[in-house]
């Protein structure tokens, strides 16, 4: 059987994914149970490499620490693309009564990697059980560290993305309903900067501010002009946004320190956004300081590019969404100011990354990604295997 209709190919989906459906639930539960950090995932990446050669999905040898990829050969000559699930935990303790809840203190999967793992694992288990109708080749990437930085990089320096033609990748949404799927093409989520800035004054007698140069002073000035680079250098249609997340200076009410510290992020829409904010960021960050007598240093980051959706793969996924879940729940994102790193993949192949609604009001699924009570409808887990499986066809296809 090497030529079936998209009717066929979307019973055939439906029943094998209904049919591995409480196995997948057990090992998203073990997953969930003994979650691990960004760039320590040794036993998860285990479990993974095992849960595939039960299934009997080649790994493939990839020279990283943690994380590991699988590969589906079709037995019809094509090209090859990739899917991508990261495989981290966040520094967050769990706070649920479930049965499963996380065994290690002050670890969790918060964000719900545990259920992007799972979807990928199952949909590699379904792809390689269609290999006989499956046009080309699908590579799995079961990628660690996306909370943090390197991870997507790791896998593209270990030669993971070598001969791919494209990727697409999801992350679970708790603002949208199970059973919805948000997609959008061009701007999709922001790109990440974090800056830590020094300000170096003059520390002295709190009754005696004139002998002083004062860090707290020029550090609020600084606050305040960093919002005027968003309103009065970005333009309207574009996104953009600095915000401060820590200012420490002093240690006591009657002393003025002389040294005040500043951290923060930055997100933008593009590159072009992005670099004229660092320009305009370093200039009114001097400028600032220095004409209240104060020195500042800048450690300014570039960490994680835009999520760009290409429109040609996106016009494909959205295309398998509605063969999942219909076109009323195939749903048009908003824009993100949230980062990924998928990003870094997009930068080397065209790739799309959607939305996968989890939200269950009925059954108390409602907290936020990273919240200690965060939880992700199970029930996602069968749509989010459904699509990436559905895609993959079409991708190959096209």
């Amino acid at each position: 059987m090497n030529q079936v209709s998209t009717k066929e190919l979307s019973a055939l989906v439906e029943e094998k994914v209904d049919r591995l459906f409480p196995r997948l639930v057990e090992i998203r539960r073990h997953l969930h149970m003994n979650p691990e950090l960004s760039n320590q995932e040794f036993e998860t990446t285990k479990r993974i490499n095992e849960w595939l050669k039960e299934f009997g999905v080649p790994q493939l040898s990839a020279n990283v620490r943690t994380g590991t990829a699988a590969e589906v050969t079709g037995n019809i000559e094509g090209p090859t693309i990739a899917l991508r699930g990261d495989i981290d935990a966040l520094p967050i303790q769990e706070e649920s009564p479930l049965p499963f809840r996380s065994k290690i203190d002050g670890v969790s999967h918060m964000c719900g990697h545990d259920v992007h793992t799972t979807i990928a694992l199952g949909a590699a288990i379904v792809l390689q059980e269609l290999r006989e109708i499956l046009p080309g080749n699908v590579r799995i990437l079961f990628q660690p560290a996306e909370e943090t930085e390197g991870g997507a990089t790791s896998m593209i320096a270990a030669g993971l993305l070598d001969g791919v033609s494209s990727i697409i990748g999801l992350h679970n949404s708790p603002d949208l309903p199970t059973g919805t799927i948000g997609i959008k093409d061009g701007f999709f989520m922001a790109s990440v900067d974090d800056f830590t800035l020094t300000i170096k004054g003059k520390g002295g007698h709190a009754a005696q501010p004139e002998r002083t140069i004062d860090p707290i002073v020029i550090g609020s000035a600084v606050v305040s002009q960093l919002q005027t680079i968003v309103s009065r250098n970005v333009p309207s249609k574009e996104s953009a946004v600095i915000s401060i997340g820590a200012f420490q200076a002093g240690a006591t009410n009657n002393v003025i320190p002389d040294k005040a510290i500043l951290k923060g992020t930055v997100r933008t829409s593009n590159e072009e956004v992005r670099q004229n904010v660092y320009e305009t960021f370093k200039k009114v960050v001097t400028n600032t300081v220095t004409a209240l007598g104060g020195e500042v240093e800048i450690d300014y980051q570039f960490l994680i590019p835009a999520v760009v959706n290409d429109a040609k793969i996106t016009k494909v996924v959205r295309s398998a969404a509605v063969s999942v879940v219909g076109e009323e729940k195939t749903l048009v994102s908003e824009p993100s100011m949230g980062g990924e790193d998928f990003s870094h993949y997009q930068k080397v192949i065209p790739g799309s990354f959607v939305w996968l609604g989890s939200r269950n009001e009925e059954k108390g699924i409602i907290h936020g990604l990273h919240h200690p009570q965060f939880m992700v409808d199970e029930e996602a887990m069968k749509i989010g295997v459904k699509w990436m499986v559905q895609s993959a066809f079409q991708l190959l296809k096209e």
